[in-house]
């Protein structure tokens, strides 16, 4: 009877431990697979996510996913967009049109029963104008911005951003198309070599732009400090500015 009972008993401690026993769920942390994809804004060299752009700039479509295959509708483009990354320029189109992406993999049926591996999403594209006074539309980057580097964040000052109309200088010094100025980054900047710095004193604490609808690049030269890009999002400026020695993030907020 002993044996038996303590047969029982260790079966009884094996069963509750089996049942206790956790099992990981293989769909835990997934999620349900959508299309995931961009539309960008090129200025310079780097791509600035947009829903608007300035027509004379380039605009890319990305894919943000791995999909098996990919399908773009550009408007009412006729043609076959099938690469997961590609641009086109609006050079001569003033529009609001849609974007629709369409990527297709397998289906992960097991955790998402309803998932039939085609994953669509539509976004608005708008091109506006960045030169032609008639139809400009000027940048909602326009304004004074108080921040600090987040390396220092207790130091606060405030940088301009400035549109100016050519007809007010002389096209040989400032080109003879309407230019933005970013001023005051860093604190105190203060140019003392170029002409247009050196013949209008409102352009001496700064430089010109080169504008994206909401987003830009800056500087004389790559290989100098005094050069970045940046974007607004809502009522905030962020500005990666320098290069690796100097290099620093700029963060204001509208005022």
């Amino acid at each position: 009877m002993k044996i038996l009972s303590l047969i029982l008993t260790v079966n009884f401690i094996l069963s509750i431990s089996c049942t206790d026993k956790h099992v990981e769920n293989p769909c835990k942390d997934k999620i349900q697979p959508v299309a995931e994809f961009a539309i960008k804004e090129i200025v310079g060299d780097t791509a600035f996510i947009a829903d608007t752009v300035f027509r004379d700039n380039a605009v890319r479509f990305e894919a943000l996913n791995q999909y098996a295959t990919v399908k773009w509708k550009i408007g009412d483009d006729p043609r076959n967009f099938s690469e997961p990354k590609f641009q086109l320029y609006f050079l001569n189109d003033l529009l609001t049109i849609p974007i629709t992406f369409t990527g297709t993999n397998t289906p992960d049926k097991f955790c998402f029963p309803n998932d039939n591996g085609i994953y669509s999403g539509i976004k608005q594209l708008t091109t506006v104008e960045q030169y032609d006074k008639a139809i400009l539309a000027l940048s909602p980057l326009i304004g004074r911005y108080k921040g600090y580097f987040t390396s220092n964040p207790l130091d606060t000052f405030t940088v301009r951003i400035e549109y100016f109309d050519s007809l007010k200088y002389d096209p040989s010094i400032t080109g003879n198309k309407n230019f933005y100025w970013i001023s005051n980054i860093p604190k105190g900047y203060k140019d003392l070599t170029s002409s247009p710095a050196l013949e209008y004193p409102e352009l001496s604490n700064g430089l010109p732009i080169e504008m994206g609808y909401k987003c830009f690049e800056f500087g004389w030269s790559a290989s100098k400090c005094d050069s970045g890009n940046g974007w607004l999002s809502h009522d905030t400026l962020y500005v990666n500015y320098g290069l690796t020695q100097c290099k620093k993030k700029f963060v204001g907020k509208r005022i």
